[in-house]
């Protein structure tokens, strides 16, 4: 499911559709950070693609882990919370901001690093959230604190898109016209797109996580 929704955000038409309308851009955005990234939290696919490497890969990867440092201790940031909360916000305001923005729609790599910086930093968010216990899971009731904030600050930037005086970003100036928008419109429709889609995974997820808190409290009460 998580390759599929890659798929869909990054090599389908919608790829193509995304360099003339926000709104397009926006629902590829949301493929990656709220469908693609939690399925793979939930599917934890990095053990059983290692266990199931050959040994030259497996021997390859720690190597480059040592070379590079990568310990328990040095990613230890990586399983905190609060870090890859902040982290996964901050790079979410960065590319949304107009010149980052435009810069990402001009220039291919840079494209490339803001698609890939949104799924690696919603993956880092999703894992400490619905992971694994490895990955740094925390309590559901935490959890669904986390993505209580990450839906309000979410609904922050989304206001700002849609109730924007003026469109954010040059980029579309000239390309909305041929699907009878105007950048302006184009925008507001893509902070509805963040805003209630989105939300509405936010919430969900952010509820099932605190009944499911509240379920294991009560049963680890009444068990003796």
């Amino acid at each position: 499911g998580a390759l599929v929704a890659i798929a869909g955000a990054l090599v389908s038409p919608l790829d193509a559709l995304s360099s003339a309308l926000a709104s397009a851009h926006m629902v590829q955005h949301v493929l990656l950070l709220l469908v693609a990234a939690p399925l793979l939290a939930l599917s934890a696919p990095s053990v059983p693609l290692l266990r199931g490497s050959p040994p030259v890969v497996r021997y390859a990867g720690h190597r480059w882990r040592r070379r590079l440092g990568l310990t328990r201790s040095t990613l230890r940031p990586l399983r905190d919370p609060v870090t890859v909360w902040l982290l996964h916000v901050a790079t979410l305001w960065f590319w949304h901001a107009t010149v980052p923005y435009d810069a990402a729609l001009d220039t291919k790599p840079l494209h490339i690093l803001e698609h890939a910086s949104f799924l690696i930093t919603a993956l880092l968010f999703w894992r400490v959230v619905i992971g694994t216990r490895a990955a740094g899971r925390v309590s559901n009731g935490f959890g669904a604190l986390l993505v209580f904030a990450m839906a309000l600050q979410s609904v922050f930037l989304s206001a700002l898109l849609t109730f924007a005086g003026t469109p954010w970003y040059s980029s579309y100036a000239a390309t909305t016209d041929a699907w009878h928008l105007n950048p302006l419109a184009d925008q507001q429709l893509a902070g509805v797109i963040m805003w209630i889609p989105a939300g509405l995974v936010y919430l969900g997820a952010a509820l099932a996580l605190l009944v499911t808190w509240v379920r294991t409290s009560e049963l680890e009460e009444i068990t003796p």
